[in-house]
């Protein structure tokens, strides 16, 4: 069992087991979110194609990087990359299942580089326009082969900060410009609509991303949030009468 599945089966025992001890009137919501999203049974027919790619994705770049023309810093970059495709496989599913649950209309990714979590996001509804911020289209030969040709994505376009509004699902990955995190903290209220859901991917492998975590799991803007191994989430419903934080 992989470390976020571990964690997620912990704290819905967690959960449930002491309902009636500290979590409070609000806890029903947390045992939804848990219940509904990470221990739903769903079975994807495209998990088996956006696993075989993720494979080949690996290939590609681990093939870049042994090119005698790529630069030791952009090298560097590409392991990490790699590192977030070989663990993220968990954190992508996930993904689908909360932008899935939630019925997302306008969902943004923040990052650079392949950033493979768009295909899972692309794939929960290929009618939704999936907004693309940073370089994250840079490398039209990888992202061809992968996005394009392999699992027929057609549905990501690279958007502006100046274009966002109404946002009600982000992902920012630890690959994210330090620009582009620092420029989303500052103005987020800007971008997000009145019910929104936020996640932050990888937060331990970005120092940046970690402190804007912090920092937004703390504003009232938001009315629920969840830090599981490296993965922060947090929530804001238009319907939600009370804040309600679990944090673990």
């Amino acid at each position: 069992m992989s470390g976020i599945r571990y964690r997620l089966k912990k704290r819905l025992i967690r959960l449930r087991t002491y309902r009636r001890k500290g979590f409070g009137e609000h806890s029903s919501y947390a045992i939804d979110l848990i219940t509904n999203v990470f221990g739903a049974k769903l079975h994807y027919y495209a998990f088996r194609d956006l696993q075989h790619t993720r494979e080949l994705a690996i290939k590609l770049l681990k093939a870049s990087c042994k090119s005698a023309a790529i630069s030791a810093g952009r090298a560097n970059y590409l392991k990490e990359e790699i590192l977030n495709l070989k663990r993220g496989k968990d954190v992508d599913r996930l993904i689908f299942r909360l932008m899935n649950y939630y019925q997302v209309k306008k969902p943004v990714f923040i990052g650079n580089g392949l950033g493979y979590t768009k295909a899972y996001m692309a794939k929960v509804d290929s009618r939704i326009k999936l907004h693309c911020i940073g370089d994250c289209l840079k490398n039209e030969e990888i992202n061809s082969k992968i996005f394009n040709n392999q699992l027929k994505i057609n549905n990501v376009e690279s958007i502006h900060f100046n274009e966002l509004g109404g946002v009600d699902f982000v992902v920012i990955s630890n690959l994210a410009s330090m620009e582009d995190i620092e420029l989303f903290r500052i103005n987020y209220p800007h971008f997000l609509g009145r019910s929104s859901i936020l996640v932050f991917q990888n937060m331990n492998r970005n120092p940046l991303l970690l402190e804007t975590w912090k920092t937004l799991k703390c504003s009232p803007s938001f009315d629920f949030y969840l830090n599981i191994h490296s993965v922060g989430i947090l929530i804001s419903m238009d319907n939600t009468k009370n804040k309600f934080l679990e944090s673990f």
